[in-house]
């Protein structure tokens, strides 16, 4: 008599559900920090470069939307990129955000190295970009490798501060 319905989705579907639910739940963090400014008409600035960490190593990163709007970065998962987040960096850009994302090292458009892939590698490589581009009060979201690497900034980079942190499907954190 009782049938069992599952429901399947996929992996980027939820993703974009928890990051959405997520994000909503904290509507008050961003409803007080959020420029009153909406982009109805004209171009939203786009812009991508490099910034080279302290061990040299290139870091691309994109940044969109005003440069005066509450922040919000992206932590991609392995073997992601960048790329994966831009729709939701989409979503967020035209709501009045900004967005970042970078490519961590030996991933997209990142400089290949063979050294460096772990979690203070990719925490200290998030924070050049957000020293880079002076950001304060980020709110950082991460999925999987990305959620570690949003685990080990925010211990490591305590005296920054963050907003709220994100996690989806974490990576393993340990100390």
């Amino acid at each position: 008599m009782f049938r069992n319905h599952s429901l399947e989705l996929s992996r980027r579907q939820t993703l974009f559900a928890g990051a959405t639910l997520s994000l909503a739940m904290a509507s008050p963090v961003f409803a007080a920090t959020r420029t009153s400014s909406q982009h109805k008409q004209g171009s939203i600035p786009m812009t991508e470069s490099f910034v080279k960490t302290k061990d040299g190593v290139d870091i691309y990163f994109k940044d969109w939307g005003p440069k005066d709007a509450q922040p919000i970065m992206f932590h991609h998962g392995w073997p992601l990129s960048s790329d994966d987040w831009d729709a939701q960096m989409l979503f967020f850009v035209h709501n009045g955000y900004r967005v970042v994302a970078h490519d961590r090292r030996g991933h997209g458009r990142s400089q290949q190295v063979s050294d460096g892939h772990d979690m203070d590698h990719y925490a200290a490589d998030a924070w050049a970009v957000v020293e880079h581009l002076n950001l304060r009060n980020v709110v950082h979201i991460g999925h999987s490798t990305g959620g570690g690497e949003v685990a080990r900034y925010v211990a490591n980079m305590a005296s920054r501060a963050v907003a709220l942190p994100r996690l989806f499907w974490s990576a393993p954190f340990r100390r």
